[in-house]
Parts: structure tokens; C-alpha cells; sequence
């Protein structure tokens, strides 16, 4: 399964939104940053065809493809989706941020339960 997940830089963000700074996906992502979170661009085959069908299902894969990229002895926080203008394309912008030493066992169960 092809899986791309890349944190965007600020430059890349205000290339993204510079021209539609009224859209909710501009209005999350800037409340995200104000708040301390990091913006991903995660691409994986499945994402539309999870939120279609399993919304949870969607998160997971969220978490999954993060999981990936961070350290193991780090917990992810997930803020929320900032842009899903692109999940047609089985891609989706996601606020997280990484929680140093925080690590925990089972990370995914504990986020079902939260």
C-alpha cells in the first residue's frame, strides 16, 4: 500500500492558502498553528474509500501513516483534519502534534477510547 506523509513547512502553508484565506481549510489550518500543531499531507490508498464507509476507520489510518514518521518513544496528538478538499485523491491534511516521551502502549486503542 503506498503511503506518503509529509509535514508541511510554513512556506508550503501560505503557498497552499494564499489565494483562498476565507476557506475553512485556511481558518483550521491557521487555528492549528496559533495553538502549537504541525500540518501533514498524508496520502495513502484507501483514506476516501475509509471515510466513505467507516469514519473511525479514517483516523486510524490518520494515526497509522503518523506513527510512521514519529519516534516510538512518542505519543501523536491529534487536533482534527484541517483539509479534506483533496480526499477524493485519497489525500487529506491533518493537525498533530508530537508529544516527546510520551510514549504509551497502545496508542491507537487508547484513542477509540478517548
Amino acid at each position: 500500500m503506498k503511503r506518503v506523509v509529509k509535514i508541511l513547512s510554513k512556506e508550503e502553508l501560505d503557498k497552499r492558502y494564499q489565494l483562498n484565506n476565507k476557506s475553512m481549510a485556511f481558518i483550521l489550518t491557521r487555528e492549528a498553528i496559533k495553538n502549537g500543531y504541525s500540518i501533514a499531507l498524508i496520502e495513502q490508498e484507501g483514506l476516501d474509500q475509509a471515510s466513505l464507509r467507516e469514519p473511525s476507520k479514517l483516523l486510524y489510518y490518520v494515526r497509522l501513516a503518523l506513527e510512521s514518521i514519529i519516534p516510538k518513544s512518542s505519543y501523536i496528538e491529534i487536533w482534527g483534519f484541517t483539509d479534506m478538499s483533496e480526499l477524493p485523491e485519497d489525500k487529506i491534511y491533518c493537525a498533530f502534534k508530537e508529544l516527546e516521551g510520551m510514549a504509551t502502549a497502545h496508542s491507537i486503542a487508547q484513542s477509540r477510547l478517548s
